[in-house]
């Protein structure tokens, strides 16, 4: 074999090894957005809401700077996300902005009263067409992780309906209600999204 066909021969294997790379890179990012679209046929349900979720979902992951404006600042929220920074978070913060905006999701402050949670709770059931809880106070000397863990064992599970929260690495609490028999399934979700 000659010089030039083993200087050629590399480039190919060097093109390979890089088609191979970009390849495992969109392997995993079809897995995520699998996953976030798993995440929404268990937490939606509305159907057109599901549909719409799961294309801006797939925009998020292959189009991340088409929520952030030409400062870079994130579109959907007030989250301090900029790009290229956040492209990560993109998709979470796009599913948890939609669904918020629609009221199938809330976040409440770490320090957020009774009241506050039972309205942000009740207006997640009023969306989903779920019994609402009652807005009578009754664990106001406990703090919002305690609130919202009462609420959700006294309250939601014996109507059969369960509080997922989803952990967003800040100070305050994003949850949804869901079915109580999706619990498990969403609770693992939640665990390995971004």
């Amino acid at each position: 074999m000659g010089l030039f066909s083993k200087l050629f021969g590399r480039k190919n294997e060097d093109k390979s090894a890089s088609e191979l790379m970009r390849s495992a890179v969109s392997d995993k990012t079809s897995a995520d957005l699998k996953m976030y679209q798993e995440t929404v046929d268990h937490i939606v349900v509305s159907e057109s809401l599901q549909s719409d979720l799961k294309l801006k979902l797939k925009q998020a992951f292959e189009d991340p700077r088409s929520f952030y404006d030409d400062d870079n600042e994130f579109i959907l929220s007030e989250r301090g996300l900029t790009y290229p920074n956040d492209v990560a978070l993109t998709p979470k913060f796009v599913l948890i902005d939609t669904m918020e905006d629609e009221d199938q999701m809330a976040e409440v402050d770490w320090k957020e009263d009774e009241d506050e949670i039972r309205f942000a709770i009740n207006r997640i059931m009023k969306a989903k067409k779920y019994p609402t809880i009652s807005d009578e106070l009754k664990y106001t000397d406990l703090d919002t992780s305690e609130i919202i863990r009462k609420i959700n064992d006294d309250e939601l599970k014996p109507m059969g309906h369960s509080l997922e929260i989803l952990d967003i690495n800040s100070d305050s609490y994003v949850f949804t209600i869901i079915p109580i028999d999706k619990h498990r399934d969403v609770s693992e979700l939640f665990l390995k999204l971004k």
